[in-house]
């Protein structure tokens, strides 16, 4: 048999013109298999690749008796060295939408109505921080604390801190120590930890503390890990290099490319001194990834079978490699199964590094001692206060002492605040008529005490201005009803119409104090919310231009100043809104209801009632979309009307065709049926590009008796849409009744 085994090597090392057969006799005569490690690089979503190689090496019987990775390298080789063979890898990511789990995109019906209103109101990049040092920004651009739960759950059947020699294959995951640029290889400990910090990308994955040292993506330092399976002992390496090649000169236009191209040539360098430490009897598997790039992470299917066919291009020096079918059986068998018994949860550890109280942690994790360690509950537990966007992070690990095992919460703050500023942008312009500009800046102090108390502050600034500042005082669990005492000012121009000619500009300004309490609707009120509470307003309508020209009966005319308006009324109003839609602008499914109902007195005793009503709907089929969208708003005045305080029509989406607020009155009735295509989707932005046609119908009127459908205005509009991360954006035209028409831009929220 041996004598037989070291003529099928020769044969085979003839046929292929390489040398890797001769090693591989030479240990056989000396009764010894050689021992064959896998060095995975880093590289991103073009890491897929990794399992199309594993694939083949499977399908040809080739054992793997150890695996160094970095970063994404780390990811797959980490798994595959826990147990899940290549195939459960592949089924477990079909079922992903692995864009958004790699950055954090978290379904909007599933965040709490404030973090919804948030992010509709302020689309404009990052959260700054603010403290006495002065502005600061989080660390990361996503703390990817999706990708380690999911790690985590994947991994969990493990003892928490398990040497990585005994795993079923022998594992090391590369890091870089931030702090002084050294390489860190892990070889015991979480292994779900270690791999988030072998594929904590700079300026991308937020850097991950262990053990006091602050860690990044391994790629800086050893993107392909040669050295460190050679140093496991490894006999033949078969390394696979997925890395990033360099842009070309017409790509390093902007800021982003050229700091994606440092980082890029300090990944090769590091690459070429290790491929040249390859020996004669490796092997080096290149897949030609082409236009996969670093975070094309939907793409993970196309790129796990280009590693596939690149493996498979290599069958015949791999094939030198191979076991026959029971050899092989017999190598899978003989691989160390270390899965974790039943455990007992003894106690429960938490350890924060902000303001957040631990009782407040504890309450919400709600872990009694006794209960059965299930790691994808407790995941699911911390992914709802992840989303609260209150953590940089908040995951845990199973840890043992004296005898018994326990669970510790690791609670790692936003610590970039206090204060927390966002910022948002809003234009318009009809082309015919009058435009907008607004810059709206947010402000949120949470956890001014360990009540949980909050003081939240909007500001905008432009041809409108509003100052709006508010307390949120948690008045049981933190999480459930609230007492909000605020304060508001708005201050903008009005324009008075008649019929499509604007005849003067009014100045409208109204001063606001109340105290609201306030109730989550659903679980951290994910369904949305209601509210109830005194408010005291009082409203000025002054003329800023125009005037009112009779003629008197010699033919003179006189010039009459337009009438003012004073208001002050204290009353109850009430709010609900319920918002299930996919997106706030583009909606694709879902549906959204809000109302206002407000019932008041003024200074004479006259009753004043306000009310408004609103819904929507969508639906999808493929690329296409349907929206509804119905509206309805009364205001009821016993004493003396006072113009302009009602509700009002006009403007993008609200009849397109016409200028802002051209029609105003006491009631108002509108709906909308809109068309849209999605034209383009980029899905690692999570953006698209919309094509759209818009049917609407609506007027206001002052008396309600005044309302029937034959007074009921038309328009109908075409244009494209686009959400980008600075807000959505329109362009397109409207045509409306008695020749009306409007060619409109918009940007941001109407």
């Amino acid at each position: 048999m041996q004598t037989w085994r070291i003529s099928i090597f020769f044969l085979i090392s003839s046929l292929t013109g390489t040398c890797a057969a001769e090693s591989i006799t030479s240990n056989s005569q000396i009764g010894k298999t050689p021992k064959i490690c896998l060095a995975l690089s880093g590289g991103g979503a073009r890491g897929f690749a990794h399992v199309g190689v594993l694939k083949v090496l499977e399908s040809l019987h080739i054992p793997v008796d150890c695996i160094a990775g970095t970063s994404m390298g780390a990811v797959v080789g980490g798994l595959y060295a826990a147990g899940l063979s290549a195939a459960e890898i592949e089924q477990r990511l079909d079922k992903l939408k692995l864009n958004d789990i790699a950055l954090d995109r978290v379904e909007r019906r599933l965040l709490p109505q404030a973090v919804r209103e948030e992010d509709t109101q302020y689309p404009l990049g990052a959260t700054l921080g603010l403290s006495a040092s002065g502005v600061r920004l989080p660390t990361g651009v996503v703390q990817a604390t999706q990708f380690l739960e999911l790690l985590h759950n994947w991994t969990a059947h493990l003892q928490p801190d398990i040497n990585f020699d005994q795993l079923p294959i022998p594992f090391r995951a590369v890091a870089t120590d931030l702090e002084n640029g050294k390489m860190v290889v892990f070889s015991k400990g979480p292994l779900h930890k270690a791999i988030r910090a072998s594929m904590a990308a700079p300026g991308v994955f937020a850097p991950v503390e262990i053990e006091g040292h602050l860690l990044t993506d391994g790629g800086l330092v050893r993107n392909l890990p040669v050295d460190i399976a050679r140093s496991m002992g490894a006999d033949i390496i078969i390394a696979v290099n997925i890395g990033t090649p360099l842009l070309p000169r017409d790509q390093l236009r902007s800021l982003l490319n050229v700091s994606q191209q440092m980082v890029n040539i300090l990944t090769e360098q590091n690459v070429e001194l290790q491929k040249a430490a390859l020996r004669a009897n490796d092997i080096l598997i290149e897949p030609d990834l082409g236009t996969i790039s670093f975070m094309d992470f939907d793409r993970s299917a196309e790129a796990s079978v280009i590693g596939e066919n690149a493996a498979l291009s290599m069958q015949n020096k791999l094939m030198a490699l191979s076991l026959s079918a029971d050899k092989y059986a017999a190598h899978k068998t003989s691989q160390l199964h270390l899965d974790l018994p039943d455990v007992k949860i003894s106690f429960l550890e938490i350890i924060s590094d902000g303001l957040i109280p631990e009782t407040d942690i504890r309450r919400q994790i709600n872990l009694p001692n006794g209960s059965k360690y299930d790691a994808e509950e407790i995941n699911k537990k911390l992914a709802i206060l992840n989303i609260s966007r209150e953590y940089d992070g908040i995951n845990h690990e199973l840890v043992q002492r004296d005898g018994v095992y326990g669970v510790r919460i690791y609670a790692h703050e936003r610590n970039w605040g206090p204060h927390f500023l966002k910022f948002g942008l809003a234009l318009s312009s009809g082309f015919e008529g009058t435009g907008g500009f607004r810059l709206q800046v947010g402000h949120r102090r949470p956890w001014l005490t360990d009540s949980g108390l909050e003081w939240r502050n909007d500001v905008e600034f432009g041809n409108s201005a509003k100052l709006h500042t508010e307390l949120r005082q948690p008045l049981m669990e933190r999480e459930g009803m609230y007492a909000a005492p605020y304060a508001e000012w708005i201050n903008s121009t009005r324009n008075l119409y008649t019929q499509n000619t604007r005849l003067a500009e009014y100045d409208f300004r109204r001063e606001q104090i109340g105290l609201d309490i306030g109730f989550p609707l659903g679980e951290q009120s994910m369904l949305g919310e209601a509210r109830v509470g005194i408010v005291a307003n009082r409203y000025r309508v002054q003329p800023k231009l125009g005037g009112i020209l009779t003629s008197t009966i010699d033919g003179k005319l006189i010039s009459t100043s337009l009438p003012s308006a004073e208001l002050q009324q204290v009353g109850l109003k009430t709010a609900i809104v319920i918002d299930q839609l996919s997106d706030p602008t583009f909606p694709r499914y879902g549906y959204k209801f809000d109302s206002d109902l407000f019932f008041g007195v003024n200074k004479s005793h006259d009753n004043y009632q306000e009310f408004a009503i609103n819904g929507a709907w969508a639906e999808s089929i493929a690329s296409h979309s349907i929206n509804l969208k119905l509206k309805g708003a009364g205001l009821f005045q016993s004493g003396t009307e006072i113009r302009g305080i009602g509700p009002t029509l006009g403007g993008f989406q609200q009849l397109s065709a016409y200028q802002p607020d051209q029609f105003s009155g006491n009631y108002m009735l509108y709906g909308s049926l809109t068309y849209l295509l999605r034209a383009v989707k980029f899905d690692l932005a999570g953006q698209s590009l919309f094509l759209g046609t818009t049917l609407e119908a609506g007027n206001v009127w002052d008396k309600g008796n005044d309302i029937s459908l034959g007074s009921v205005r038309k328009s109908a509009s075409l244009f494209a849409g686009f959400n980008s991360f600075i807000g959505p954006i329109y362009l397109g035209f409207a045509l409306g009744s008695s020749g009306a028409r409007n060619v409109f831009f918009q940007l941001g929220r109407q």
